[in-house]
């Protein structure tokens, strides 16, 4: 075994009577993602000597046994973020249900669920006892889910109504008494109906401290108004106090004004492009940006850390530092030699703290080889596809390699991150200018790649031609393979929204008029400041009686239509043979913003 660097050529050679009171960082020197309990373990086990320590886990790894590693430090903070103090497995647990019944016996399901009817009933006096029943029930007998839905019927009744008792008997609560008790089943109601008031508790002092701001907003809304201190946000154009709204830092009378909550709203849209310079919204192309002073009035402390971390890695990258290397599963970076002599990057991000490898960004894995660990961890057959078809839908910028997703627009796209700003094609991802589309009055030429078209259409086409492509190829290389098992099967919800998607973003249309066949569409004068902009649309009787017949329209309605096109109803069922009926549309007074066309006969086309 090759001797560890630092800690000694012969460990067997240099016995250590007395075990050095920093053996904990000398291993956490060689192996800094070791699980601290594991280590710990290791310690007991070889008495808290490093170099024997150090030496077992070269061994176990060379044995192909790696060691347990500490699990992500930052993960774990931000499940305790979202879950607010609260240990995230117990509540989980609570809010499924409560206990897990399948192993108790029926004994002891009995006593908890008389103790948790006991509790509800006594900590809800206005309820009828046959209602909290039905809703302990309706819960699967959780005491824990039951309670909040009780609770929240006391506070928004619009959302949870219920029955309530004009006189509501109140007795002695059971809980002092239960304290006392040895019995399992009133312990665990006891203390579930505990964790259950408390959360309640705190969600009524957030809505009451909520309510108290809208109080104080209000307020100082109406000291604004009787001083005489309001101005416009030149955002949103509303009416805001001054002493809620920021400024830029323009000179003189250059200087514009919006309310925190544009504010905010533009830094998240900044975030979101990776972009941390807030710029003035304004409309008036002013290139002021704002004072530190003014971002501190409407920036919260998760928007000032995200702009520190977009800026932090804007400077790093624009300052061309050579053998730069970062963490793949956290902002840090560190300057590191080539990564021929040094394979791993040690994370000293208080946070992370994560070891990995630098050739293929995983978690290092040494001994073995990135090919070694790539073939052992293969993905399975299905996971291919689907990443293909997700490689088929997210393009990335051809220079800094930034993924990014169109929405809508044109398809001439522009990086948004800090120091590229490249400008390249959707379609094919060719970096372009406009002489790369096919709009020839931007300098283009037919058959060149479309400047619009529906992102949809575009998106369905591209990842189903990727997936027929990974399946072609899969199943040349494992003919054994069923492709029925391998196909992505999307749910109805999922179709439904592509479809709502392909309705809000149909893309350049083609419109055609059709007039009726032999006749020419003849359009009254006196409609042309009615119509709005808008054609008119006809809707024809197609019976075979009718044939040659063109509609007639009386359109003395500048005023009328409201910018809505004219649609003629010729309800023909009650007219004489031969002839076509007539809309007269008199309607100064207008059809409204809607059109009439109710009343159609279902023999009736539309052209």
């Amino acid at each position: 075994m090759a001797a560890v660097a630092g800690l000694g050529s012969d460990p067997a050679a240099e016995p250590h009577d007395e075990p050095d009171p920093g053996w904990e960082a000398l291993v956490l020197t060689c192996f800094p993602d070791i699980c601290p309990d594991f280590l710990a373990k290791l310690g007991d086990e070889h008495g808290r000597d490093p170099h024997r320590i150090t030496t077992h886990l070269l061994d176990e790894l060379e044995k192909d046994r790696p060691y347990p590693r500490r699990p992500p430090i930052a993960k774990r903070k931000r499940d305790e973020a979202d879950d607010g103090g609260e240990d995230a497995e117990r509540r989980r647990k609570l809010e499924r249900r409560d206990p897990e019944f399948a192993n108790e016996n029926r004994d002891y399901v009995r006593v908890y669920t008389k103790t948790a009817k006991a509790l509800l009933k006594a900590s809800f006096p206005s309820r009828y006892s046959e209602d909290v029943d039905g809703i302990l029930k309706q819960n699967f007998n959780g005491l824990y889910t039951s309670y909040l839905t009780l609770d929240k019927a006391d506070w928004c009744a619009k959302e949870a109504p219920a029955r309530t008792k004009k006189i509501s008997a109140r007795g002695p609560h059971p809980e002092q008494a239960l304290r006392d008790s040895n019995v399992k089943a009133e312990q665990d109601a006891l203390a579930v109906f505990e964790a259950a008031r408390e959360k309640c508790r705190a969600e009524a002092e957030a809505r009451e401290e909520e309510h108290r701001k809208e109080q104080e907003e209000a307020e100082n809304r109406k000291f604004a108004e009787s001083t005489g201190t309001m101005g416009e946000c030149g955002c949103c154009y509303d009416d805001v106090p001054l002493n809620r709204m920021a400024h830029c830092d323009a000179a003189g009378d250059a200087v514009h004004w919006f309310c925190y909550t544009c504010l905010r709203r533009t830094t998240e849209a900044a975030i979101g492009n990776s972009q941390y310079h807030l710029e003035c919204p304004s409309t008036d192309g002013c290139d002021a940006t704002f004072a530190k002073d003014q971002r501190a009035l409407f920036l919260d402390d998760s928007l000032v850390k995200a702009l520190e971390l977009i800026e932090q890695d804007a400077v790093l990258r624009m300052a061309g530092i050579e053998n730069l290397a970062t963490c793949p599963f956290c902002p840090y970076a560190a300057e590191y030699p080539p990564v021929e002599e040094n394979k791993e990057f040690r994370c000293e991000n208080p946070e992370c703290g994560r070891v990995s490898c630098r050739l293929c960004r995983e978690e290092t894995h040494i001994p073995k080889t990135c090919d070694e660990v790539a073939k052992e961890n293969t993905l399975s057959v299905r996971r291919t596809v689907e990443e293909a078809m997700s490689a088929a839908l997210i393009r990335k910028c051809n220079k800094c390699s930034t993924p990014f997703i169109k929405e809508n627009g044109c398809n001439k796209m522009t990086c948004v991150r800090p120091g590229c700003g490249n400008v390249q094609c959707y379609v094919c991802s060719k970096s372009c200018d406009y002489s790369h589309f096919d709009d020839a009055g931007r300098g283009g030429k037919k058959g060149n790649c479309p400047l619009f078209d529906s992102v949809e259409d575009r998106h369905e086409r591209d990842v189903q031609a990727a997936e027929e492509e990974i399946l072609k190829r899969l199943a040349e290389e494992k003919p054994g393979l069923e492709a029925a098992m391998l196909k992505v099967n999307f749910s109805d919800k999922v179709k439904k929204d592509d479809e709502r998607r392909k309705l809000a973003n149909p893309g350049p249309q083609n419109i055609v008029r059709y007039p009726f066949p032999g006749q020419p569409v003849v359009i009254d004068p006196n409609n042309r400041h009615a119509l709005g902009g808008h054609g008119l649309v006809f809707l024809a009787n197609n019976h075979p009686a009718l044939g040659g017949q063109a509609p007639v329209v009386q359109a003395d309605n500048r005023h009328g239509l409201g910018g809505q096109a004219a649609v003629v109803q010729a309800d023909n069922r009650h007219a004489p043979g031969g002839q076509v009926g007539v809309v007269q549309a008199d309607n100064h007074h207008g059809l409204g913003p809607v059109a009439g066309h109710q009343m159609l006969p279902d023999d009736f086309g539309m052209l």
